[in-house]
């Protein structure tokens, strides 16, 4: 019998990680190292391919080999639709534009955070951890109230502040914390649009060493914020023909069971009309980079208003990228 290389060693952690997205996928865990592992599991497939195919190839290692195509093939079917996202749809009437952008409180000074708007072009844009001299100085700048001469301000202090400014009139404000939400009606050329825009509070995370290395993982609050928000969602939608917008930073990877209930009958645009992962978060420490890790910031639609397209630009400084969408209202 020929005996195994060094190389086809490594065998073991295609193997291990196989093992483990078969525990995820029948437990479908919502806390717990588990939990944490779900979210990191389509980032931890990708680093594995990458860095062992190259030995696996180079050095002849045929079992190895064969654990990484099992491996490609599993990740391809449990994330295919998250790494490419290649657009089924779209390509529609361009009605209406929204942006959605978490700010990042403290980040900027708040004359800063008002200039980066100046090159926004949508036609609503929705801000998160908007604090309250962010949110004067958006008001005291002429050419941005100009453009958005209607608006919609909740600031905080800390990460729950939320705006809305928009190029045509809002009504039936309703306004709440935890979760921290924002919700109107947008009338646009072609009808009424209902917006939400939600920022539920991110999961408890355990982390060890001055890594900040993540190790526990509990959701119970954001879980129950996802929920107030889906019961104003369903309550929205219980009218007939309502467009509905779901837009926000909402702490929840798609590989979660949370997202699942967030957006139950909803369209996500960018698995409809992106391209590539679209990953619009990246730790404060990476904010320098042109590209997220994670995608937690979505747009969902609902009713007769559909996603024609999709873009992110990652260039503002930040933890969170904006957030481009463009909808047809039927």
């Amino acid at each position: 019998m020929r005996p195994q290389s060094r190389p086809d060693l490594l065998v073991v952690v295609p193997a291990a990680l196989l093992l483990a997205a078969l525990l995820i996928f029948v437990l479908a865990p919502a806390s717990g190292p588990l939990a944490l592992l779900a979210i990191l599991e389509e980032h931890i497939f990708l680093a594995v391919l990458v860095l062992l195919s190259p030995v696996a190839l180079f050095v002849r290692a045929r079992r190895l080999g064969a654990g990484l195509a099992v491996l490609a093939v599993v990740g391809g079917c449990l994330f295919g639709s998250e790494w490419l996202s290649l657009p089924w749809s779209g390509a529609g009437r361009q009605d209406l534009t929204v942006m959605s952008w978490n700010v990042q409180y403290g980040m900027r000074a708040p004359a800063e955070q008002s200039a980066e708007l100046a090159g926004v072009d949508a036609d609503v844009v929705a801000l998160l951890e908007v604090e309250p001299d962010a949110a004067a100085a958006i008001e005291a700048d002429a050419a941005l109230t100009a453009r958005y001469q209607y608006r919609a301000m909740a600031p905080q202090w800390g990460p729950w502040g939320l705006a809305v400014l928009s190029r045509y009139p809002v009504s039936g404000l309703q306004s709440g914390l935890a979760p921290a939400f924002l919700e109107m009606d947008v009338a646009t050329p072609r009808g009424p649009v209902h917006l939400i825009v939600g920022h539920p509070m991110h999961a408890d995370i355990g982390t060890v060493t001055p890594l900040r290395l993540p190790v526990a993982y509990d959701p119970a609050i954001r879980d129950a914020e996802v929920a107030e928000i889906r019961q104003r969602v369903e309550a929205a939608a219980a009218a007939p023909d309502t467009r509905l917008l779901l837009v926000g930073d909402f702490n929840t990877a798609p590989t979660e069971p949370e997202y699942r209930v967030l957006a139950a009958g909803l369209r996500d645009t960018h698995l409809e009309v992106g391209q590539g992962p679209g990953w619009t978060w990246r730790p404060s420490r990476l904010a320098f980079l042109p590209f997220g890790f994670m995608r937690i910031d979505l747009q969902l639609s609902g009713g007769p208003i559909r996603p024609a397209s999709t873009w992110m630009d990652c260039s503002p400084p930040g933890d969170h990228c904006q957030l481009f969408g463009s909808y047809e209202i039927g």
